[in-house]
């Protein structure tokens, strides 16, 4: 699936779904939705992964849209049903904070420094690149993971800005095309909203606090100047590309991960802990490279945050693509794997003011008084 951003009309899409099954590594013998067949590898080695035992968080960001932006939905009659039996905890979670939910463990700061090679009491912070848009009373702004940045663009805008702040003593480093490191002679006192808030349609209440915030107000100016006719930018122009034309500073987010086995293809899972794989096509998938690495698998996370984009870039039509695929290939089989038995319990959780976590096992199905209720786009009710 395709979308397009109105302020990229030349831009290259935005690839908002997994790739199709003929192109997934799935074991052959997996079949239907999530089935088995005689002869696979797990089953050659008279090894039995306990499905049963299972407890499966289906992690979906974005999943609600503001109630003066629903657009009508297609069908969903499985995920009803799961809206219908499962139990409703409200927890109201910034982007942020559900990506620390379930993608790592520990501050994140902590972690791209050591992947970058710098030492743990090196005073920084990160310096994401983005695409930006300023309006009267807000900004729009989409986040360097889908403005298609290459290792040597980012490598050297960060050589180039370490040498344009050799005198403040601050150095540019690479964690991953979309996500540097700023390394500072000492600490800054900002508070900031990290990137994954402020994606989107943002106010004047993203700006920075505290005693430093006239410096960070002033270095992000300054660099958005810098970038404005960097040779880097005139190149994408070129290609068609949106332009890298601001960094967000932003300090640090502590995960609380607690998956043992995470799914997906965020590169926010840079540093998840445990097994990880990118994320499956289909639930099918994902049950047959469970089986293929025959270990046990307690907890599990699916991230999925394709909608995510869609809220970025205003993309109605995808959203709605993206449910009814979602659909098919995840929540009409993850009830049937709750009916028999194969998945002990499932989670579906998002992020936002009406965000939480829906959770229901095979005896919720049982609750046969229980009303129906449809799904709305706006929250759990």
């Amino acid at each position: 699936m395709l979308i397009y951003h109105p302020h990229f009309p030349k831009f290259t899409p935005f690839i908002l779904t997994r790739q199709p099954p003929g192109q997934q590594k799935i074991c052959p013998c997996a079949a239907g939705a999530g089935g088995f067949a005689a002869g696979c590898f797990s089953r050659k080695m008279g090894v039995f992964p306990d499905f049963s035992a299972m407890k499966l968080t289906l992690a979906l960001p974005a999943l609600f849209r503001p109630a003066d932006d629903a657009p009508p939905l297609p069908e969903l009659p499985a995920f009803n049903q799961i809206l219908r039996y499962g139990r409703v905890a409200h927890l109201p979670r910034r982007p942020s904070e559900f990506y620390a939910r379930h993608l790592w463990r520990g501050s994140l700061l902590a972690h791209a420094k050591a992947f970058a090679g710098l030492p743990p009491e090196q005073p920084a912070a990160f310096a994401s690149p983005v695409w930006q848009q300023m309006g009267m009373h807000q900004a729009s702004i989409v986040g360097g993971e889908y403005l298609h940045i290459d290792a040597e663009e980012a490598a050297r805008l960060c050589t180039e800005l370490s040498a344009f702040y050799r005198e403040d003593g601050w150095t540019f480093h690479v964690v991953r095309p979309d996500l540097w490191l700023l390394a500072k002679p000492s600490e800054s006192d900002w508070q900031v909203a990290p990137l994954p808030d402020v994606c989107g349609q943002v106010g004047s209440s993203a700006q920075a606090c505290g005693a430093d915030a006239l410096e960070w107000l002033a270095k992000q100016t300054e660099i958005q100047m810098w970038l404005h006719a960097h040779p880097v930018n005139q190149t994408r122009a070129a290609q068609g590309l949106p332009a890298l034309n601001g960094l967000w500073l932003w300090q640090d987010a502590t995960g609380e991960q607690t998956a043992d086995w995470v799914a997906a293809s965020s590169p926010w899972a840079q540093f998840a802990e445990g097994e990880k794989i990118d994320a499956p096509y289909n639930f099918a998938a994902l049950l047959a490279h469970i089986e293929e690495t025959a270990r046990p698998v307690s907890e599990a996370v699916v991230w999925l945050d394709d909608l995510a984009a869609t809220v970025h870039m205003g993309d109605v039509s995808a959203y709605c693509d993206i449910l009814e695929s979602w659909e098919t290939h995840w929540f009409a089989p993850l009830l049937g794997a709750l009916r028999t038995g194969r998945v002990r319990q499932l989670a579906v959780e998002t992020d936002g003011e009406q965000g939480g976590s829906l959770v229901l096992t095979r005896r919720s199905l049982r609750a046969f008084w229980k009303k129906r209720r449809v799904f709305r786009g706006t929250g759990w009710a």
